[in-house]
């Protein structure tokens, strides 16, 4: 320790039990360590003028030596004086180089190039200005922060406003077309969005993966997905179908995923969710909605209008390079107890052309239970 002491003059690098500061490296923490030097300099002049002066008062002033000092020494005007002024000047004497050093820590840089980059942090699309870029790099780069594993943080007693990411890409892309095929997200208005899955009995081991997929990252409780019983009465025949079914944990951050696909509580499609669309989402909407005809892949999109789809079917051929057609079905609907009508619904298919490129971009992404869906 005595050694470390005996160095202080050494100080371009940490050591224990350092005394002072490490050898500053720009202009304003030379006068950080000045100006602490001063203020140092001066407490320590007060710090013996003061105890200099109460030595000499409990001295002089007691009742042995003047037992009627105190009528004499009330209501001095003199020394009220010099009590008052001096800290004032003393706090002077700082502030005139504390002042000097604020207008050199308030300096306005103007750099020489800034990047707008549009990220996906928390709460949905943010921008950041970055104005140092070589040593943002840098600084990644010594971090080594390249395998990342995502802890299991959004556990069950937390409350969901307080349960807010950061998202993944990866997330957010299966989220995205999971949000295309069959899943739905339920807005809790008090609290925050959460996800809803449900596939078949026939679909286990894909809403398994699902469920595996979003647990490790911890998006949802350890409780395995629940069985669930659907009863439908078609005329005079009761059916029932058996499936599985789970929910992620309620998130205050999943908020304007939702508001970005539901309008007046049904989903619509605009041209927000490509800046989140990938290979996986588009691999998870053929897993939940693809269907293999012919030699090409209808995707199961009835619920969405004419409009909806040429959006995705122009994005599908300049992005991906999938040639799409939009057909149109009719489906049967009920008008009242007696009467059913026909109703003009639309369907994406990707034509023969296109499935090579499909298989080679989504398969993998896929479950291999279904490979089917792409006629495999």
């Amino acid at each position: 320790m005595i050694n470390n002491l005996l160095k202080f003059t050494y100080m371009d690098a940490a050591e224990p039990w350092q005394i002072g500061f490490q050898d500053s490296a720009s202009p304003a923490m030379t006068g950080i360590v000045d100006l602490h030097n001063d203020v140092f300099y001066y407490l320590t002049v007060i710090l013996l003028g003061v105890s200099w002066i109460l030595g000499l008062i409990i001295y002089y002033f007691n009742k042995n030596n003047s037992p009627i000092a105190h009528k004499y020494w009330t209501h001095g005007t003199v020394i009220e004086l010099v009590w008052t002024i001096t800290p004032a000047l003393v706090l002077m004497l700082i502030a005139q180089p504390s002042f000097a050093l604020l207008y050199v820590l308030d300096e306005v840089i103007s750099p020489s190039i800034t990047i707008k980059a549009v990220g996906l942090i928390f709460y949905g699309p943010k921008l950041y200005i970055l104005h140092n870029i070589e040593d943002t790099l840098i600084s990644n780069q010594n971090k080594g922060q390249k395998n990342i594993k995502l802890k299991k943080c959004f556990h069950t007693r937390v409350r969901a406003i307080n349960r807010i990411g950061p998202h993944d890409s990866e997330v957010l892309a299966l989220l995205i077309g999971t949000l295309l095929g069959d899943s739905y997200a339920n807005k809790r208005y008090s609290e925050g969005t959460r996800f809803s899955f449900r596939q078949s009995i026939v679909h286990k081991e894909y809403l398994f993966w699902l469920y595996n997929f979003l647990f490790t990252r911890g998006y949802c409780s350890n409780l395995l997905p629940r069985k669930y019983i659907r009863r439908l009465k078609v005329g005079e025949i009761k059916k029932e179908y058996y499936g599985y079914e789970f929910n992620t944990y309620t998130f205050r951050s999943f908020d304007w995923i939702h508001d970005m696909f539901y309008k007046k509580g049904k989903k619509v499609i605009n041209e927000k969710i490509f800046n989140y669309f990938s290979p996986l989402s588009l691999a998870i909407w053929i897993m939940d909605d693809g269907c293999w005809t012919g030699n090409g892949l209808r995707i199961a999109t009835n619920s969405y209008s004419y409009q909806e789809l040429e959006m995705i079917k122009i994005y599908l051929e300049k992005k991906y390079n999938l040639i799409s057609t939009i057909q149109k079905i009719w489906t049967k609907v009920s008008v009242n107890k007696d009467n059913q009508g026909l109703s003009t619904q639309y369907s994406i298919y990707i034509t023969s052309k296109s499935i090579h490129y499909l298989r080679e971009l989504v398969l993998p992404f896929m479950h291999k239970k279904m490979y089917y869906k792409l006629g495999l």
